[in-house]
């Protein structure tokens, strides 16, 4: 792991981001964590075949699909988004990429998808493919919790510091930094999208978990609302790459760390503090984007993104 130091204008503070996005190609960032225990599991079990869920957009899906087929495992992605417009979802990069690596992909209409914890629709599911492995959407389980603690255990080998923070999808991966840290040090989630029940999931996933104590909060980091992004976001995110070099997903550690930024300069945190980022990966989210991001910043920086891809 790389844990590159962040200058700051306030030199009380030190920051720092761990570089999860250049681990593992195929399963970038936080995606590896999550996914090894869970593909442990299924060899364990005899399973041929691992299924899940997500948007057509979704970085789990995606590594799900590129991690299972180096695996050697069949992919099944159930996808939220309307089955008559299945064939321009399944154009998108990602998913073009997933269909390559040989996943079988599935629509559904949001209103079945709102049943991908249904324990009867799980059972139904199972019972149609026996030889699977079914893993929650964003691969969040108690496996990829177990996968997720070491990414404190491994920041805290190479620096000690007191807060460890991650942008939030599904909570998994903050509930697997927070079971691993040590007994000085607390995790800090920011969620990307407006999820009332977020809280309630990752105490919940750390009390399975064995941890022992509440060493963990959650901020909000929507800025508009999951996958929104705008102007503003895109000019912290370039400004990002100029000063730093590293570039960061539109959706998820971008927001984590405009929000930090927000905090460090109304003074939130207490002088002498060390705070370790973790770059989640979500790179491929860029990909599909360019009429956005030209429409918004222009051609000239859309360049520069596809550049440090």
């Amino acid at each position: 792991m790389n844990i590159v130091p962040i200058r700051l204008k306030n030199k009380q503070l030190r920051l720092s981001i761990a570089r999860l996005d250049e681990q593992n190609l195929l399963a970038s960032g936080n995606k590896f964590y999550k996914l090894q225990p869970n593909f442990e599991y299924a060899k364990q079990k005899g399973k041929q075949r691992l299924i899940s869920f997500g948007g057509a957009f979704s970085n789990h899906i995606h590594a799900l699909a590129l991690f299972g087929q180096q695996a050697g495992f069949k992919t099944l992605g159930i996808i939220r988004g309307e089955p008559e417009n299945a064939e321009a979802y399944s154009e998108n990069p990602t998913l073009l990429e997933a269909q390559k690596a040989g996943m079988e992909l599935q629509f559904i209409n949001r209103k079945e998808y709102r049943l991908r914890h249904d324990k009867r629709y799980l059972e139904n599911l199972q019972q149609r493919y026996p030889d699977a492995l079914i893993i929650p959407e964003g691969g969040s389980n108690q496996f990829a919790v177990s996968g997720c603690e070491a990414i404190s255990q491994q920041i805290n080998q190479i620096q000690q510091t007191d807060i460890i923070t991650v942008a939030c999808g599904t909570g998994a991966t903050l509930a697997g930094i927070a079971s691993g840290l040590n007994d000085q040090q607390i995790a800090v989630g920011y969620s990307v999208l407006r999820d009332q029940s977020m809280q309630q999931r990752i105490a919940m996933l750390i009390k399975n978990n064995s941890a022992t104590k509440p060493n963990w909060s959650l901020k909000n980091a929507d800025f508009g609302g999951y996958a929104k992004i705008d102007k503003n976001l895109l000019v912290f995110i370039f400004d990002w790459l100029e000063k730093t070099g590293i570039l960061l997903d539109p959706i998820y550690t971008s927001k984590m760390c405009m929000r930090i930024m927000q905090q460090i300069e109304a003074e939130e945190f207490a002088p002498d503090t060390s705070i370790c980022m973790v770059h989640s990966g979500g790179l491929q989210g860029w990909r599909g984007m360019e009429k956005k991001v030209t429409h918004l910043v222009g051609k000239d920086k859309w360049d520069k993104i596809v550049e440090n891809l």
